[in-house]
């Protein structure tokens, strides 16, 4: 069998559904690495990152009847799970900072052994809000566009490039006087 494109694949799972889950499962296996990373890292437990991941994909499964090709299956499967970690977020009522657009002004650098630069960046980027370590690790994680990322997080186009502007800048700051 040769190998068939995204929409394809779309096309005969709708098609199969719900006996058949085998174009299904070709489908969604190139996706799962990243989800699983990228739900890992939002939600900082292995445990909760998988819960997120399995509820993605039998969202995904229940929901992909009615899927329409507003945004392309990737972006659309990263919603999914962009909202289930926002969920098992919800339910650990963990307090996020406020969405204010002059908190990086505020934020300072915590102090790590030079040399260790990965350690110094990922302890930066957890200073972030949510949303801008949502869109930086959309970016860098996943690899998506900023259009993309624009329709996971439900947000206009420039306010996403300015929201990861200003990471890089306070990012570039950071990492320079260290």
């Amino acid at each position: 069998m040769n190998a068939l494109n995204e929409r394809q694949l779309v096309a005969l799972v709708q098609e199969s559904l719900p006996y058949n889950t085998q174009f299904f499962q070709q489908l969604i296996t190139p996706y799962l690495p990243r989800l699983k990373s990228y739900c890992a890292k939002v939600l900082g437990n292995l445990a909760d990152a998988e819960d997120a991941v399995q509820e993605t994909i039998i969202k995904a499964l229940n929901h992909l009847k009615g899927f329409k090709w507003i945004v392309s299956f990737k972006v659309w499967l990263f919603k999914i799970a962009h909202n289930e970690c926002i969920n098992k977020i919800r339910e650990r009522r963990w307090e996020l900072y406020d969405n204010d657009s002059d908190y990086l002004d505020t934020l300072e650098a915590p102090m790590v052994n030079e040399g260790d630069f990965t350690q110094l960046l990922s302890s930066l980027l957890d200073e972030l809000v949510f949303v801008d370590r949502n869109i930086m690790l959309l970016r860098y994680r996943t690899g998506l566009e900023f259009q993309e990322i624009a329709d996971i997080c439900e947000m206009k186009l420039s306010a996403v490039k300015m929201r990861h502007k200003r990471v890089i800048d306070y990012l570039k700051a950071h990492v320079q006087a260290e």
